[in-house]
């Protein structure tokens, strides 16, 4: 799998906290069945994600005062590692790293790698 699925899966989300009542047009992708996995369990699991989130934050940082798409950038990478135990998490955080990229400059890069590695360590 690529970083411009996690993209097209984050855009997907975004798109659908923008407009819940929308239809979400998937396209054609290789990998659609995981892309459709991992949105129907942020949504699924939305609580929880935001919990395990705020928990893996570090104290000087605020879950309100993260930009939605931050948060849905990380809270679908917290999907994944939790349940998508097939793909290994160095992959699922190299990635994710990538998207932050592509949207965002090193700062939240590195607090995106921060959470992440916090959750795969307590994961363990």
């Amino acid at each position: 799998m690529k970083s411009s699925t996690r993209i097209k899966l984050v855009q997907k989300i975004y798109e659908k906290t923008k407009n819940p009542e929308g239809l979400i047009d998937f396209g054609k992708d290789p990998f659609l069945r995981h892309i459709k996995k991992v949105f129907k369990g942020y949504f699924e699991k939305n609580a929880e994600l935001e919990l395990l989130l705020s928990d893996n934050l570090s104290n000087n940082i605020s879950i309100k005062n993260l930009d939605v798409l931050l948060k849905i950038i990380i809270k679908s990478s917290i999907y994944e590692l939790k349940y998508c135990k097939k793909i290994p998490f160095k992959v699922v955080i190299d990635q994710y790293l990538d998207v932050t990229n592509k949207f965002y400059g090193s700062d939240q890069k590195r607090l995106v790698n921060g959470v992440l590695d916090s959750v795969a360590k307590a994961g363990k």
